[in-house]
């Protein structure tokens, strides 16, 4: 495939209306007079360029010590025992450029992290696997995996793991919370952790972890209530602590939020991306913030700079701003968290209006609401799946469609929307990305995903809707009692 072939497949790839992911989430583009204003925005985020070289070459299957982007499979990274805990550095501020940090603990029945709070960075869990008790002000939630809980500064708050497959991941915002569970901490040469081990953390090596890094003992809660189940669905409108049962968030289409802007105050969003295969993102880049992308179920079909990365579950994948990656779903059932860091790519998602909040397992049923309330829109559109074609809108010479995207709104910081096609000459493709995408009645398929997405940068109504498409995804999605 010649490089202009290669280029004009990883414009388009499959833009999966159907699954949600970015063709009925898009919006009219920006009117005339705002055009005029983009004389004030700064060259360098009107027409950056995408890092290149050395540089651009994802490193994979370690830690890179630079901000780099780079795959990481499950369970490696580095390792300390913490307590009754294995816990595992995923991303450390070397490889962010100090701007997040992302960790795992895993531990057996009974191990413990006591109450604290972190009082300069913001925190994201999420539960992997088994059965685990949060405290979070005073109130115990029990939480098992897809349960998600949104810890703001300050926020005192601790766990203990109650099964032995128990697991959890937390993103935190800033570099220095990794730092006090370090010092807390031994090194482990491999995630395992050794039998027997204490389920407490020793008060000598707290006392340490609050001099080493964002971590501050709080006060035990005098008589604790019983643990409660989550059940909560509904994302809150404004910042401060919640918990989210497994499904629940506000959903757009293939696309969850589990926090917005709203609730962390820009720093970061989350999102749970699902869909069935087909689905995904071609090419492109974002020169102001990262995207972090870790596996849940299925497998994810990674782009890093033309190299095809299957990520699975417990896989992470980072890239970091001006670095071209894509992904694509190729399983029955495909579901990954992202969290992409600062949030300014919320009104990307969203186009400034709200999804099905609340909605959790009925979006897996008939049942299940398919349109937002005061939403309509044209679901043949929403149905459209592309699979490659020519990656521009009117023909040779068109307009380039993330250029089209980008310009298509603005994010809170008040510049256009910060996605971007490659501008450099592509890297040679892996075939495991390109092979099968062309072929007897595609140019059908591909024509429709050009018209859904035509349609959806002008204006026209698109559904937010859970097509068919999806909710046949949706019923295999497994149940968090699985990986108990």
């Amino acid at each position: 495939m010649s490089h202009l072939r290669r280029r004009d497949f990883l414009s388009l790839t499959g833009l999966a209306a159907g699954g949600g992911l970015i063709g009925a989430t898009l919006g009219r583009p920006l009117a005339m007079s705002q055009q005029a204003g983009l004389a004030d925005v700064p060259d360098e985020i009107l027409n950056p360029v995408e890092v290149s070289g050395d540089e651009a070459v994802p490193i994979l299957g370690r830690l890179p010590g630079a901000r780099r982007m780079y795959v990481l499979p499950a369970d490696a990274g580095e390792h300390y025992l913490v307590g009754g805990h294995v816990m595992t550095r995923v991303a450390r501020p070397v490889e962010t450029g100090s701007v997040h940090e992302f960790v795992t603990f895993a531990g057996r029945t009974g191990a413990v992290m006591p109450r604290h709070a972190h009082l300069g960075s913001h925190a994201a869990l999420l539960v992997l696997a088994g059965d685990v008790e949060l405290e979070v002000n005073g109130q115990v939630w029990r939480m098992m995996r897809g349960d998600f809980a949104n810890l703001p500064p300050g926020t005192p708050h601790g766990w203990t793991m109650r099964s032995d497959r128990s697991k959890i991941a937390l993103f935190t915002m800033n570099d220095r919370v990794g730092s006090a569970f370090v010092a807390m901490g031994t090194a482990l040469a491999a995630p395992t952790l050794p039998a027997p081990a204490e389920a407490t953390i020793a008060p000598g090596r707290l006392a340490v972890a609050s001099f080493g890094g964002d971590f501050q003992l709080q006060p035990a809660v005098a008589a604790p209530p019983a643990a409660v189940r989550v059940t909560n669905l509904v994302l809150p409108s404004t910042p401060g602590p919640y918990v989210l049962a497994d499904g629940g968030g506000e959903r757009f289409g293939g696309n969850t939020f589990l926090a917005r802007n709203a609730n962390t105050l820009g720093q970061f969003l989350f999102i749970i991306t699902e869909g069935g295969p087909n689905g995904g993102v071609g090419a492109h880049f974002h020169a102001r913030h990262f995207e972090n992308f870790f596996a849940l179920d299925g497998e994810t079909l990674g782009w890093a700079h033309g190299k095809a990365v299957p990520l699975k579950s417990g896989d992470y994948f980072q890239a970091p701003p001006r670095n071209l990656h894509g992904f694509k779903l190729t399983q029955a059932y495909n579901r990954f968290a992202a969290f992409l860091t600062p949030g300014i790519f919320e009104n990307f998602f969203t186009r400034g209006g709200n999804g099905q909040n609340g909605v959790g397992r009925q979006a897996n049923t008939a049942a299940g609401s398919g349109t937002p309330p005061g939403r309509g829109g044209d679901s043949a559109a929403a149905g459209a799946r592309g699979r490659g074609g020519t990656g521009r809108f009117g023909g040779p010479g068109g307009p380039d469609m993330f250029r089209q995207l980008s310009m298509s709104g603005r994010g809170p910081d008040g510049y256009p929307l910060d996605v971007h096609g490659a501008k450099l000459p592509l890297p040679p493709q892996d075939p495991v990305w390109t092979e099968g995408q062309r072929g007897a009645g595609n140019d059908i398929r591909e024509r429709a995903a050009l018209l859904a997405h035509a349609e959806a940068i002008c204006g026209k109504p698109i559904s937010r809707e859970i097509t068919p498409e999806l909710r046949r995804a949706l019923t295999l999605k497994p149940r968090p009692e699985s990986f108990l």
